[in-house]
């Protein structure tokens, strides 16, 4: 089985955002910037990326409102701020658009797929999703805001695009098993590297969601804490514990700001 290496690619941040937005029912009023990520997954044969990030230029053009900032949720969104295209984060790995070889799509928020056609849609790039998640965009009118544009899925459909039913290992040390809860059929990639197993979250998480407080801990009768956006919180609550059970590995929560320091891990 071959071993991956995998690198975190941080185009983006989205400045101060509410944290009660990741850990429900907790951390109301206190802050956090929330990167916005593509993670590099290669075996030596093949490059892959776990979704793509966005860009402030999407995210003005497509996401904020004509009127002023976006509200999403009651909270009042401070635009999101470019720090490394990702075309640019590519070429710092030796890399060009066109060879990328497939883009797993986690879930189907805007920051997670915006790049997506944006970067990629005039590459031969395979993208896959599970077909649960495709199948309900958007999921709820609660969380119409939290997704791009019909546009962008209607470019992201033209590619080509694949749908998947189910836990899949879609390349070998590389398994993508659904992860349901925050969307409803989101998935996370198993990824076997040198160092042992990774898992990429494919939830909007940060550290507090798998590791609480060790107060909270003391205090409540639950070992993590379920996303703050979320269409199911319980079944988001087994995900997690389905993903804290896989032996051996480390987590890597989407949009903890630890990613900032990351280099190749693997």
């Amino acid at each position: 089985m071959p071993d991956w290496k995998i690198t975190p690619l941080v185009v983006a941040i989205g400045p101060q955002r509410e944290k009660s937005r990741f850990t429900y029912m907790h951390n109301f009023g206190g802050r956090v910037d929330v990167p916005y990520v593509s993670w590099l997954l290669q075996d030596g044969s093949h490059n892959v990326l776990v979704d793509t990030g966005c860009s402030a230029t999407e995210y003005a053009e497509k996401i904020r409102p004509d009127d002023g900032p976006l509200l999403l949720a009651g909270e009042t969104f401070a635009d999101v701020e470019d720090l490394t295209p990702l075309e640019q984060r590519l070429a710092d790995q030796g890399l060009e658009p066109g060879d990328i070889d497939l883009i797993v799509q986690t879930h189907l928020d805007w920051d997670h797929t915006m790049n997506t056609p944006a970067v990629f849609g005039d590459t031969e790039v395979k993208v896959v999703v599970q077909r649960d998640e495709w199948d309900r965009i958007p999921a709820h009118p609660l969380f119409a805001g939290t997704y791009s544009p019909k546009s962008t899925y209607a470019e992201i459909e033209a590619m080509n695009f694949e749908t998947l039913e189910g836990d899949t290992e879609i390349l070998p040390g590389l398994e993508l098993v659904v992860t349901p809860g925050h969307s409803p059929a989101g998935q996370s990639a198993v990824v076997q590297t040198a160092e042992g197993p990774h898992v990429i979250v494919g939830m909007c998480t940060i550290a507090e969601n798998f590791w609480p407080t060790e107060e909270v801990l003391a205090k409540g009768t639950y070992t993590v804490i379920p996303t703050g956006m979320h269409t199911d919180v319980m079944a988001c609550y087994d995900s997690m514990l389905k993903i804290k059970a896989i032996p051996a590995a480390r987590i890597l929560p989407f949009h903890d700001i630890a990613v900032m320091e990351y280099d190749t891990l693997g």
